[in-house]
Parts: structure tokens; sequence; C-alpha cells
């Protein structure tokens, strides 16, 4: 039975709504809202005043404070955008919000529940893909379960925030590329692009890869990736505020991550969980020091593929990567490399499966101590 795709998949979404409803149950009150990290400072446009919002005092909250505005206002006619610094450029990762928003009907009051379902709905489609790209290269389903070790995941389920959609798409298009079929990997760029900007570069690195073999038609049919989100674009600049300039790359190689290992962070915590916090950081780091060190061990063996020509493009903008807020913890730069840890571990997963695992699994520990805590307020609840 656990060799059925679908069955992995249903029970990695089922365990992951069970984290959610512990943590809910012990943590928030019951409070379902608390899964968006809402902080007390986020302004609430006045159609949502009579929601109860579980509020986290003294915090700036995340991002899925602005994802749960949007996906109530994914037009922007009931005032959202006036609510969120630089709306322009948040609202173009709409794909969850909008996908919440149609399968809510539209009604308010259905909106969280939907919310939930989608970013189960893309952690369940997420197992299901990863499944079927082990079992096309003779390998177990049950390594589609690692999908459930992605950064990107692990935070959308925390947090609500929208990445474990790109991170499934990615897993989508490893299956597809590798069959073939230029429609649904074209489908599957264009929701990806909708989902976050960044997944322009599996478009970018796909159609380079199509142009090296000569497939021109094809490379035309990817680039109809790109014509959804141009829309969209275009519409969002007519309703939302202006994008604040947010400065992400820099020419200067490697220079975010090296800043981050020269300085590391300060944190108010003391004693042991202080010194922790430090180690896993740096752990964390060197993680990204294996995944960039697997991106040069393909570049060295001439590695090229669709997937290849996708990572070498993700890989080529987290050496650029320089924005320091990204890189100030592992739940933003975990989630942001996140394509790029999977499509590494997909290139990896027939030759060194185990080893393909441990970049994720040391920016995972950084993670899991951020999460520690409600852990532990967890168990205390379930022993009470």
């Amino acid at each position: 039975m656990l060799r059925h795709p679908i069955v992995l998949a249903a029970l990695a979404a089922t365990g992951l709504w069970l984290c959610q409803f512990s943590a809910v149950r012990f943590l928030y009150g019951g409070n379902w809202t608390g899964l968006f990290c809402i902080s007390p400072r986020m302004p609430v446009p006045e159609f949502l005043r009579t929601e109860q919002l579980y509020l986290f005092p003294g915090s700036t909250g995340y991002d899925g404070q602005i994802f749960h505005l949007v996906a109530h206002d994914p037009w922007m006619r009931r005032g959202s955008p006036r609510a969120i610094t630089g709306s322009g450029f948040r609202y173009q990762r709409i794909l969850v919000p909008a996908l919440a928003w149609t399968l809510a009907l539209g009604r308010d009051e259905w909106i969280h529940a939907a919310y939930f379902a989608v970013i189960l709905g893309f952690s369940f489609l997420g197992v299901f893909w990863l499944a079927r790209v082990a079992q096309t290269r003779q390998l177990h389903p049950a390594w589609g379960l690692a999908f459930l070790a992605v950064p990107a995941t692990i935070t959308s389920a925390d947090r609500m925030t929208a990445d474990v959609a790109l991170a499934a798409l990615v897993a989508g298009f490893a299956l597809y590329a590798g069959s073939g079929s230029i429609w649904r990997t074209t489908a599957i760029c264009a929701a990806a692009i909708l989902a976050r900007e960044t997944g322009g570069l599996i478009v970018a690195g796909y159609g380079i890869y199509l142009l090296s073999r000569g497939e021109i038609r094809r490379m035309f049919a990817a680039a109809g990736a790109f014509l959804p989100a141009a829309a969209w674009y275009l519409f969002i600049n007519h309703g939302a505020s202006r994008s604040e300039a947010i400065g992400y790359l820099n020419w200067i190689p490697l220079s975010g991550l090296l800043d981050r290992i020269v300085h590391p962070a300060a944190y108010a915590i003391g004693g042991w969980r202080g010194e922790a916090a430090v180690l896993f950081d740096f752990l964390a780091l060197a993680g990204v020091g294996l995944l960039l060190a697997a991106v040069a061990r393909l570049v060295l063996a001439r590695r090229w593929d669709a997937l290849s020509a996708a990572i070498f493009a993700f890989a080529l903008a987290t050496i650029l990567l320089s924005r320091r807020d990204v890189w100030e913890d592992a739940y933003s730069f975990g989630r942001v490399i996140s394509p790029l840890l999977l499509l590494v571990f997909i290139e990896d997963l027939p030759a060194r499966p185990f080893a393909a695992l441990a970049p994720m699994a040391l920016i995972d520990l950084r993670i899991g101590l951020n999460i520690g805590r409600e852990l532990e307020a967890i168990l205390h609840g379930l022993l009470k």
C-alpha cells in the first residue's frame, strides 16, 4: 500500500494537518488564525475588523499575515493593497491566495479554511510528484516523503507562507520535463511564476536547455509560461501601490552568504539556547555550502539536461542573493532556496539519496530549533 504515491501523499498531508491542529489547540487556544503569525501592528482593512484574529504581541509578524489579506481581497477592490507595504511586489505571488479565494467562493468566512486546504493540497502534490519521480528512477516511492523535509514545506505549514506551492511545482517540473511533456511542463512553469516570481528561473533554465538542443518551437512554447504572469503584473500595476525597491541581488558572488557568516546573529535569549541558536545558524549555512558544492560537482561533470539547467539558474541566483533580511535566519533563506534544494536532491537521488538530504537536514535543524518551543508547549498540553 505504501508503494502508491497517492497513499503516501494523503498520509503526509494528514500528518501535517495533525501537526497544525495540535499547534492551534495547544498554542493558539483553538484560533486557527494563529497560523498566519499576525502582528498587532499589521493594518486591518475595515471589512476584516470583525474577524477574531490571533495576534502575536511584540512581534512584527510573518509573510503569512500578508497572504491572509491578499486571499480576502485578491482583485484589490476592498482596500487591502493600502494595508500592505510594497503591495505591488506582494501581489505578484497571487497563486495561493487566489486559489484560496476561489475555493472559498469569495466568501470571507470560508477563506481561512480554504487557505489551509490549499497549503495542504500543495503539500499533497509535492509528495505525490516527488514519489512519482522516484518511481521513474526505479526507487521506492517513499522517497517522496522527503518533500516534508523541504524548508518551504515546513515554513508554509507553520506560518502559512506560499512557498510550498513553488516547491511542489518544482517537483512537478522534474517529473514532466523528464517525460518530455511540453504542455504539462509549460502549465506547471506558468503556475510556478504566479506562486513566486523566482519560478521564472525554472523557465529561464529550461528555455536555455531547449535552445541548446535546437528545439526552437518547444522553447517558444515554454516561454509562453511567462504570459499569465505578465498579464497579472500589468493588472496589479493599476491596482496596487508601487513596490518598494527590493535589492535582492548583488553582482559580487556569495556576498550575502559571506556577510552572514562574518556577522553572526546576536540573540536576546541567553544561556544554552542562545549558544545553540548561533551554532545551528552555522550548521544551516554549512548546508548552503554543501548545496553549492553539489551544484559545482554537476558543473564539473558537465551534466546537462532540463533538470540541471534549472539547477544552474537557481544556483546563480543563490550565489548573487545578497539581501540581509533573507540571510538572517533559516526560515527566510531556507524557503527562498528550497527549489534549488529540491532540484539538487532529485538530481542526486539515484546515486546518493541520503547524502542528497544533508543540505536540507542541516537547514531543518535550525528551523527545528525555532519551533522547538512550540513542540514543548504541544507536548505539555498532550501530557496534561
